[in-house]
């Protein structure tokens, strides 16, 4: 039986957003991690999220229905954080995504579930293939990550090294979900001009 799971990784240190979590910031009267999980979770029959441990408090105080998998080695960029939360989980196939995408529509999330005709199916962006949001088989994920950090990779997008996949051209998504559907919040000022958009 084919199973599926969503990762949320949230324990980056958004040194761009200043001295405040990025994933406690408000956009729209809710932190981002709670809009990042919430539009996952319909797609998918379990939601882990990838933080550090001292972000669990204040998750648990906004999210609910959810795998804590906090981050071991929370210096070790997001490919370990990626290893923790993949670690035990019992899932068919996977999508990955990050707390600072908040607007993520779980209509995407389910057509890119749908669409995978290979180890992962990706979106393309101006020409770079981006590792989240994206959707892979679980078990090719585990081996990539695994191999990457093996070879002391840090780098998210070092797993798209080491699968086959395919991608759904970001233009596609802008057309079909809206022009914000791929938002990423890296800087205050963003938050605020995607809090001014309604």
């Amino acid at each position: 039986m084919s199973t599926r799971a969503g990762i949320v990784l949230a324990g980056g240190f958004a040194r761009r957003f200043g001295d405040c979590d990025k994933t406690l910031a408000e956009l729209r009267g809710k932190p981002l991690i709670a809009h990042a999980v919430q539009s996952l979770r319909p797609a998918v029959d379990r939601v882990i999220v990838s933080c550090r441990h001292e972000q669990r408090p204040s998750f648990e105080r906004v999210l609910s229905n959810v795998t804590y998998r906090p981050d071991p080695t929370p210096d070790e960029g997001p490919l370990a954080g990626l290893d923790a939360a993949l670690d035990g989980l019992d899932a068919t196939a996977v999508a990955v995504s990050t707390a600072d995408r908040p607007l993520v529509p779980t209509d995407l999330y389910r057509h890119l579930f749908d669409a995978r005709s290979a180890e992962a199916i990706v979106i393309r962006a101006e020409g770079i293939d981006q590792p989240v949001p994206a959707v892979f088989d679980a078990p090719a994920l585990r081996t990539a990550v695994s191999d990457q950090r093996a070879r002391g990779t840090r780098r998210l997008r070092a797993v798209l090294d080491a699968v086959e996949y395919t991608t759904v051209p970001a233009t596609m998504v802008a057309r079909r979900w809206g022009e914000h559907a791929l938002v990423d919040v890296n800087t205050p000022a963003q938050l605020d001009r995607l809090n001014e958009s309604r």
